[in-house]
């Protein structure tokens, strides 16, 4: 069974058309020149790149797949409902993912206008009425078995179409709106408005009693963004409008497509959703020095600017977030590619970058393998999977015995430790004529050691361009 997972996940890159690759090179992305990225990252975007644009079809010497990469994000978001309800259910969950050699937890903590654990602040998630409270226990054997939890939180999206959620039916006038007046959005979801300072405070509460109640490794931000723009157009409550038109002068009900005003409009919601980050980071580090600002973000960052009003390459510039995790839902193995390509070209090194993996669009476990072999080679430094609902004996068992069959380090905890690891495994390759793995090991060393160095620096506020319209 181990064979056949290897073989079927052995990297394929199918070249197209120059024009249909996604890479679009923007200089001065965030205020930054085309040079902005370190070396080491310029390299491996240049030699991934070269890969993807060769004709036909282009086989990696290394198994990727199968290669033991020392140091690497492994994590799961673990959606609610696959929560258990017990204790003994929620340590035998722990120790499914650490017998796979996962090393991060994120488990869905605030969602739907609920919480999963009693709060003081928000109330319980319905789901798990009568339940005990589930962190505790899960914190408890993670940490016993050497794994982190990220509890993974819902900032602006408040509800769906069965249920609004306790917070929007609390405070009605918190919500956002559509052009058209309407607060449920075509994708069936509700929104609080990030213009709303009431709203904004109440989730800057919330998280501080996550952070300061339980002993969480970090915080990991989801629906950090507006709604989707590709069914209707959002920011339209009350309060925006007449912000936007104190600021700017102008109703944006009346900005017209094109124009310098419709690039205003797109910067005025990207600023609150910016600024909003930069709070949560700023409050969860005081709280907690140690903790990580981890983010879910649209899988390609000029679309993620239009469409959904998230500047994520800005928030990596300004030391905002630790680690970004765009949601790289895939089928197609040579779009994952070229989408992991683009993502690494717009963090560089100053954000770690780990693919999020689509576990529940995929045809089989040879394809999740295959993809995480994929994000190896573009450069990420690891992956998170979505969703533990969609994790079963298939999933554990190929990468048990393929991608995860070895322990691997977190690479931000201990960059240094971490590094020099990766140094070291360069080292051992390269006195063993392997030029391609040298490579590998070595430049995401470097990575790390620039990223490292990145943090620890003095830098100053990065202002984000105005966006390209499409």
């Amino acid at each position: 069974m181990c064979i056949w997972f290897c073989r079927a996940s052995r990297l394929r890159v199918v070249s197209e058309d120059r024009s249909r690759l996604g890479l679009r090179t923007h200089s001065g992305i965030d205020g930054r020149g085309p040079g902005w990225y370190t070396q080491p990252m310029r390299t491996l975007v240049t030699l991934a790149a070269v890969l993807v644009a060769l004709g036909g079809i282009a086989w990696a010497d290394v198994d990727y797949a199968s290669l033991d990469p020392i140091v690497e994000v492994r994590g799961i978001w673990i959606d609610a409902a696959a929560i258990p309800k017990t204790e003994r259910g929620i340590r035998q969950m722990v120790r499914s993912y650490a017998d796979a050699h996962f090393n991060m937890l994120l488990p869905e903590t605030i969602c739907r206008g609920y919480s999963i654990y009693p709060s003081a602040v928000i109330d319980r998630d319905p789901r798990f009425a009568g339940a005990i409270d589930p962190l505790p226990v899960m914190i408890d054997e993670a940490h016993r078995l050497g794994l982190e939890v990220h509890p993974w939180v819902w900032v602006f999206r408040a509800g769906y179409s069965a249920d609004k959620g306790s917070v929007l039916r609390a405070h009605p006038d918190w919500a956002e709106l559509d052009a058209r007046g309407r607060d449920l959005s075509p994708n069936g979801g509700y929104w609080l408005s990030p213009a709303n300072p009431a709203a904004r405070d109440y989730l800057a509460c919330v998280y501080a009693e996550l952070t300061s109640k339980y002993d969480i490794d970090g915080i990991h931000l989801d629906y950090v963004r507006y709604e989707s723009e590709q069914k209707a157009s959002y920011g339209f409550s009350t309060l925006s409008r007449r912000l936007f038109e104190e600021q700017y002068g102008l109703d944006p009900a009346d900005v017209r497509p094109g124009t310098l005003d419709q690039l205003f409009w797109i910067k005025f919601r990207e600023r609150l959703v910016n600024t909003f980050v930069q709070r949560i980071a700023i409050q969860t580090r005081s709280i907690k020095s140690r903790a990580m600002i981890s983010a879910a973000v649209g899988q390609y960052p000029p679309d993620a600017r239009i469409q959904l009003s998230q500047n994520w390459p800005n928030w990596a510039a300004n030391k905002w977030v630790d680690l970004l995790v765009p949601m790289s839902y895939e089928t197609d193995d040579a779009r994952f590619g070229r989408l992991t390509l683009r993502q690494q070209e717009a963090v560089g090194c100053c954000a770690l970058l780990a693919t999020g993996v689509g576990v529940f669009v995929q045809k089989d476990a040879a394809q999740t393998v295959a993809q995480i072999g994929i994000s190896r080679q573009m450069g990420a430094i690891g992956q998170v999977l979505f969703a533990a609902s969609y994790m079963g004996p298939a999933q554990f068992g190929a990468l048990k015995c393929g991608p995860y069959a070895r322990p691997a380090l977190l690479p931000f905890r201990d960059p240094s430790r971490a590094g020099a690891a990766l140094a070291g495994k360069a080292r051992e390759c390269a006195a063993a004529a392997d030029a391609e793995l040298a490579a590998y090991y070595d430049s995401a060393a470097r990575c790390l050691a620039h990223y490292d160095e990145y943090r620890r620096s003095t830098t100053r506020y990065v202002v984000p361009t105005l966006p390209e319209l499409p």
